[in-house]
């Protein structure tokens, strides 16, 4: 451990993306360790051909433990906030048509990187991880300092994959902090006339109605159903990554 050393250019701004999969430990709990570890490598193989997408122009560093999974940029330009909220988003949308639950946020902000060693430091991580797991269902938000970062460039009000939350009963701990938040609105996911994700998020509902999930869990997916209702059918008017 002597050899870890402090680096300045380690410690840097950058764009930060973390996600939770949903309902891990009762997975853990409830499945062998061989039908566990199958869903985690097919976890694992979207995450990294999510990220490989953008590899050619920007360089995203992944990394996970356990049910948490994060990407993050090397600096904290637009270009690197296009890929890798591309990859995020997905890598979250990959996971959703695979019928796993999965919830996060997209941050700005100081963070020390140190891959190889598993050190991952700073501003935004700790508030990636509040507000991925403040909300109350299942999806993909952006941060305030994103939001704040993205004012000057292309605003999160007018990207179109990305629709304002304000709901109490969604933002919950959240709601101590901000009054709305912006969020990935299922928007993108139609096909044959038919939303992809709410077909997804409702099997997901259903199959845990069918398990006997706890009501908390159940409203996750009913807080997810309502915001895409509200919004997927808004028509996407400009091109986003």
């Amino acid at each position: 451990m002597n050899d870890i050393k402090f680096r300045p250019l380690r410690y840097r701004k950058r764009w930060f993306a973390y996600l939770d999969l949903l309902g891990f430990k009762n997975l853990v709990h409830s499945e062998s360790i061989e039908d566990v570890l199958e869903q985690y490598l097919e976890v694992l193989r979207r995450m990294q051909d999510a990220c490989r997408l953008g590899m050619t122009e920007a360089k995203l560093i992944n990394a996970w433990f356990s049910d948490t999974f994060i990407i993050y940029t090397g600096s904290d330009s637009p270009q690197d906030f296009a890929y890798l909220e591309q990859a995020a988003r997905i890598f979250f949308q990959l996971l959703l048509n695979k019928h796993i639950p999965v919830r996060g946020c997209i941050s700005h902000g100081e963070l020390y990187s140190q891959s190889r060693r598993n050190i991952f430091i700073g501003p935004a991580l700790i508030e990636a991880h509040f507000y991925g797991e403040a909300l109350n269902w299942v999806g993909l938000c952006l941060a305030p300092s994103a939001e704040e970062k993205l004012k000057n460039d292309l605003p999160p009000e007018k990207r179109p994959f990305y629709r304002k939350v304000s709901d109490g009963d969604i933002l919950r701990k959240a709601k101590e902090k901000v009054d709305h938040l912006y969020a990935f609105a299922f928007n993108n996911g139609r096909l044959n006339g038919r939303n992809q994700y709410r077909e997804s998020l409702q099997a997901m509902k259903s199959e845990a109605v069918k398990q006997g999930g706890a009501p908390e869990v159940i409203k996750k997916y009913e807080h997810a159903l309502a915001f895409l209702d509200q919004h997927a059918e808004q028509r996407v008017m400009t091109n986003d990554r």
